[in-house]
Order: structure tokens, then sequence, then C-alpha cells
């Protein structure tokens, strides 16, 4: 399994492993989302929280690009997650989703040269922001900076952060051991 972004841009990535990576990222994207578009509050901070929230519609467009038939995509793992969260919670997962969107643009021409075919026709995930993907990520950091919390909801907010990075790492990497878990979601 690819560990992180850093290994599949320094090593060489098969066809097999960019489809499963594929598929991680789906089953991660899948759960989480529906998560995030139940915490109704996080639109009074990230007014665009809707339209940041797509990325598995992507994932599945790319899978089914990648020959997963319809009926599989229904049937792939999901990332274990628990059902609501608070709003500094949701803030928390949403830097965790828009961290991942940083690297895309790199992490696409590095694909290319080693799966070209595969790369044409299924990576919408990965340049889903285009060339705005630092003014987005900016946006997110800004809303974050503007949101008036008091000193426990920011604490909230990074130690969900933090425990996110740690699902998500555990998760595309089942090998790993995940840490235990301090936070519900």
């Amino acid at each position: 399994m690819i560990r992180d972004d850093r290994e599949v841009l320094t090593g060489r990535v098969s066809a097999t492993d960019y489809r499963r990576l594929v598929a991680r990222m789906y089953g991660f994207h899948a759960a989480i989302e529906r998560a995030l578009a139940a915490t109704r509050q996080l639109a009074a901070v990230l007014p665009d929280a809707g339209l940041r929230n797509h990325k598995a519609a992507l994932l599945a467009h790319d899978l089914l690009a990648l020959g997963v038939e319809p009926r599989e995509l229904i049937q792939l793992p999901r990332m274990p997650f628990a059902g609501t969260l608070t709003l500094p919670e949701a803030l928390g997962w949403q830097y965790v989703v828009e961290s991942l969107t940083l690297n895309g643009k790199q992490l696409v021409r590095h694909l290319a040269r080693q799966l070209p075919a595969e790369v044409q026709r299924a990576a919408a995930y990965f340049g889903c922001y285009g060339d705005e993907v630092a003014e987005r990520f900016r946006g997110l950091c800004q809303a974050l900076d503007a949101f008036e919390a008091s000193e426990r909801d920011v604490d909230r907010i990074i130690a969900t952060a933090r425990d996110g990075f740690l699902q998500l790492r555990a998760w595309t990497d089942p090998v790993a051991l995940p840490r235990p878990s301090r936070i519900h979601a």
C-alpha cells in the first residue's frame, strides 16, 4: 500500500497502486463528507463548505474511469466514522480534507509520467481545484482565523485535525497500527 504523498512522489507507482490509492481516498471522503454535510453551522464559518465537500463524487468518477463497476463502487469500504460533529470538530476535519488538495498538482504531474493513460482519464480528484488550490486553502485558513472561538474550541479544532490526520494515515495504510483516538469522530 502507498503510505503517503511523499512515497507516491518518489517511488514507482503501478496502475494497481493508483487504483488502490483512489479507492482508499474515496472511502475516506465518503465517510467524512457525510458528517461535514450534516454539520449545518459549518456554512456560517465557511460559506463555500458545500462546494468544498464534493471530493467523494470526484473520486467515484475516477474509480469508474479506472474500470471499477458501479456495483463495486457501492461496496467499497468506507473509513469507520462516528456520526455527528460539533462545529469545532467539523472545522478540524475540514482542515484535514482541504490539506489533502495541496499536493494534487505535483502528484498528478509525477503520476502522469508513470501512468499517463490512467491519469489522463482519472485524475479529477487530484486536480479538483486546478490552479486555485493555494487560494482555496488560504480561504479556509482565513475562515478559521476569523472564527470567533473560545480557547477550548480552538483546542478542539486542533485536536480533531491531529486525530483526523492519524485516522487518515491508518485508513490509507491499513498495515500501520492506528493510535487510540481521544476524539469520538
